[in-house]
């Protein structure tokens, strides 16, 4: 009864999951939970696992199977008459294919337990330089290994990029094309590229938009700056050809007026004498 009461309580404030709970998919900033599906529940080690057969039956003997064995009750597996199994701290070795049938029905009902963990979602935004190389990672692990998929605007990613430039490989956990590389990249590449992640009948995404920049793009700034000082340089070029011619005009002027000046005292000088 004591054991009964601990399930019941620990439902109540959600760490026992059952279907339509959703845990974190990893330590990503920016969140994100995955949603079990009726048939697929996801194990989280160390917490409590609960699977029901018949929501609707309150008392019946149930008998559950994980791949093919049968379900021995222990002080770490529980099984109810209002045919839950509980398990009271799930581990690795929890992981599998459970069935479960009351004994008075033919009719069995399945479960697939898994794992899966997304350690960080892809960036919001991905901006690349054309002719440089495009990479990105679904940093997505599971047991079993999740089914990864690469689209970029809604259609497989196989299509819309030349085989030529596009290789698809294991990511850090080894999931099979859980990395994306495109080299060279080209404008057209630019789009929406989402990795989706299939775990028995439970689909997760992240996505990410490629921006594709010209070649040249980088050296718009450098070049703005340059044309500002080869405009500055005229400008003080013009400038000071004005004011040089300025100055020599002003002494030219004195000059001229200096030579008039003594050509009249000649003059003078020559009438005194006279």
């Amino acid at each position: 009864m004591k054991i009964l009461s601990v399930f019941i309580f620990s439902c109540i404030v959600g760490i026992c999951l059952g279907a339509g709970a959703s845990i974190s998919t990893g330590g990503s900033s920016s969140g994100g939970s995955v949603t079990e599906t009726e048939k697929t529940r996801l194990l989280r080690r160390g917490h409590p696992l609960s699977l029901t057969c018949s929501p609707n039956i309150t008392h019946a003997t149930t008998l559950w199977e994980k791949d093919g064995k049968e379900i021995i009750e222990s002080e770490r597996i529980k099984l109810f008459s209002n045919t839950t199994l509980y398990i009271v701290s799930a581990e690795e070795g929890d992981i599998g294919e459970y069935t479960c049938r009351h004994t008075n029905l033919l009719e069995t009902k399945t479960f697939v337990v898994v794992e899966f963990s997304l350690q960080k979602h892809l960036p919001k935004s991905t901006t690349v330089l054309e002719n440089d190389k495009l990479s990105l990672t679904c940093q997505v692990d599971g047991n079993p290994h999740p089914i990864v998929q690469w689209l970029k605007d809604g259609e497989p990613v196989q299509e819309s990029v030349n085989s030529s430039r596009l290789t698809l490989s294991e990511n850090e956990a080894g999931i099979s094309n859980g990395s994306l590389l495109i080299n060279p990249v080209m404008k057209s590449d630019s789009g929406n590229y989402l990795c989706l992640i299939t775990q028995s009948t439970i689909q997760f995404n992240t996505t990410t938009d490629v921006r594709v920049k010209d070649i040249y793009a980088a050296l718009w700034p450098f070049l703005g700056i340059v044309a500002e000082v080869i405009v500055l340089c005229i400008i003080i070029y013009i400038h000071e050809r004005r004011r040089i011619k300025k100055n020599f005009d002003a002494s030219d002027i004195d000059k001229i007026s200096e030579q008039k000046v003594k050509e009249e005292n000649k003059e003078n000088e020559v009438r005194q004498r006279k």
